[in-house]
């Protein structure tokens, strides 16, 4: 019970860095905490826009997380931390199909949990920046807005360069959890006992199915 609801608050976290219409993007390059705080502004104006499933607006919705998913996240980065030693090992086509397979599931993760994202306010901690490595750390605090007994959630966003001014999330940690761990120590456990073949069949098989289940695989 108590590993389903930090999964389903890890699913909150991604749902509120990935939220964000894609003009946006043009005003959150002053920082990676500007980068992160205009995502999170966004989506909560995003969701003031009532959205029934099934609706036009609901799809369109979708349709800006799917365009902004490779801009905003750095998938590759993130699929080659989750299968580290293996990522080496597999072919060009391997990790194409790998890194698209894991986009789903991260996508299906974010609509699960978006209009959940509404019921927490946030507050920033100075950004932490190491220029020498061109990466950075922003730390959140988010808060129930409708429970004040739910304990407050800490986000850890990671991120690192793209280019000489552009910012990008490589990883996002929630209560200590870190969303590329988590990846990692389940899939590099089945390579081991099981090897990428099976991996990728039960990636494939997780994306092609209509529910979901708590695990990453």
């Amino acid at each position: 019970m108590k590993k389903a609801i930090g999964q389903a608050v890890m699913g909150v976290a991604v749902a509120i860095a990935l939220a964000i219409p894609s003009v946006s993007f043009a005003q959150s390059r002053g920082g990676p905490r500007m980068f992160v705080e205009a995502r999170h502004t966004a989506v909560n104006r995003l969701l003031q826009v009532n959205a029934a499933a099934g609706s036009a607006q609901a799809t369109q919705r979708d349709g800006q997380v799917t365009r902004i998913l490779n801009t905003m996240l750095d998938l590759e980065e993130l699929s080659r931390r989750a299968l580290e030693p293996y990522w080496a090992e597999r072919t060009a086509t391997e990790k194409q199909e790998f890194t698209g397979l894991l986009r789903q599931l991260i996508e299906r993760n974010y609509r699960q949990n978006l209009n959940q994202s509404l019921a927490w306010g946030v507050t920033y901690e100075p950004e932490q920046i190491d220029e020498a490595q061109g990466t950075a750390v922003v730390r959140t605090v988010a808060r129930s807005r409708t429970d004040a007994r739910a304990a407050p959630v800490t986000i850890e966003y990671r991120l690192h360069r793209r280019g000489a001014n552009d910012w990008v999330v490589y990883d996002i940690v929630t209560n200590g959890s870190s969303l590329v761990q988590t990846y990692h120590d389940s899939y590099t456990r089945i390579i081991r006992e099981r090897g990428f073949a099976e991996l990728m069949n039960r990636l494939r098989t997780r994306v092609q199915s209509q529910g979901t289940t708590n695990n990453p695989a």
